[in-house]
């Protein structure tokens, strides 16, 4: 067992968040392995004592030290469902937390996932083993430790209310205008515009490869050049099969950080993601373009048709999206209510307070 943490990240955001403020403490290592998906780049993390592995790659070096900081560790998260999980049975003495990568929740996951029921009796068996690993659950309301319950079979003795680490910076106005001026750098066709941001979550039957349903280019006939579309697909899609290149387009996948798009977005157009939970911090408009609502629900399941899920239009096409885009009205009261309901512990302080919870004074 050796002084150290380890983050096994797919989305690695909170994990950022956490590990930076783990970056002061001089005798505890630091260890990142990163799943395929995962385009945070650690190498920013202020600390000498860290080391960074790909898993599940064809690199079987870094496959087996992995396996070995995973095996002897004080301190493991993850973030999101880990296989690798049933297979490891911790020493007691270890902290396993689940660092989940979302605020909230819209879709269905885990146990609540409506094609789970369909799977083999072994496969029900491994799900369960993974998340008994989880002994800690970070939240940031308790509607989220309401869902990972149900999703996850766990009582509600495994959550701890410290609010989301990564949420803690979008109470850091230096944080968020240091990432407005390296997105305008980056990004100049931005500067002086209307940014709308497009980000749709993955659908089981194109995970890997999707096709835009927005209709761009009406988007580029209906909105005038002070309009600027950026498109952010979920990090399971590695290619969109239809995008539309123009000066007033911008694919901005390989972006790493969503907050930070974020702030630099005046309107959200999304569907099922957990995205709207932390723009809701920003109190900006959100449209929910939801074409296959009754599909997904089927394929996939969401928890609730409401405003505490969608707290802004429902849409099924692209003149309704622009409609709204063009319309100056936001129900304001209902994206504080919305922001409230999932933000009630995600306050500025997230990071300091989970590191307090979890953690060994001495270990630090």
């Amino acid at each position: 067992m050796k002084n150290k943490t380890v983050f096994l990240s797919s989305f690695g955001d909170n994990a950022f968040f956490i590990a930076k403020e783990l970056s002061n403490a001089k005798h505890h290592q630091i260890i990142f392995i990163n799943q395929a998906k995962c385009k945070i780049d650690f190498t920013a993390v202020p600390t000498s004592n860290k080391k960074i592995y790909s898993f599940e790659t064809s690199n079987i070096a870094d496959t087996f030290l992995s396996i070995y900081h995973l095996a002897t560790a004080k301190y493991v998260f993850v973030d999101n469902y880990a296989g690798v999980l049933s297979v490891i049975k911790f020493r007691k003495e270890v902290k396993c937390i689940q660092l989940w990568h979302a605020a909230g929740a819209i879709k269905k996951f885990g146990w609540s996932d409506p094609e789970t029921s369909g799977r083999s009796e072994r496969a029900k068996a491994r799900f369960q083993q993974v998340y008994d690993r989880f002994q800690y659950i970070p939240v940031g309301s308790q509607q989220m430790a309401n869902i990972f319950s149900e999703s996850f079979h766990v009582d509600q003795s495994h959550f701890i209310y410290t609010g989301v680490p990564q949420t803690d910076f979008y109470f850091d106005p230096v944080a968020k205008e240091k990432a407005f001026t390296t997105l305008l750098k980056l990004y100049p066709a931005i500067a002086g515009k209307k940014v709308v941001l497009y980000a749709p979550t993955f659908r089981k039957n194109s995970l890997h490869r999707m096709k835009v349903q927005l209709d761009v280019k009406e988007m580029l006939e209906k909105l005038d050049d002070q309009y600027v579309l950026l498109i952010r697909l979920h990090p399971s899609v590695q290619e969109v099969t239809n995008f539309t290149k123009h000066p007033r387009v911008l694919l901005v996948n390989d972006y790493p950080h969503l907050n930070e798009l974020l702030i630099v977005s005046d309107v959200l157009i999304t569907d099922y993601s957990s995205i709207p939970v932390e723009f809701s911090l920003l109190g900006k408009k959100m449209i929910f373009f939801t074409y296959d609502l009754i599909d997904y629900g089927k394929t996939q399941g969401i928890w609730a048709e409401n405003s505490l899920y969608f707290p802004g239009p429902i849409v099924k096409t692209t003149s309704e999206v622009i409609h709204h885009i063009l319309d100056p009205k936001m129900d304001v009261e209902k994206i504080d209510q919305f922001r409230n309901h999932w933000n009630t512990y995600s306050t500025g302080q997230s990071t300091c307070q989970l590191i307090t919870v979890i953690y060994d004074p001495k270990d630090l």
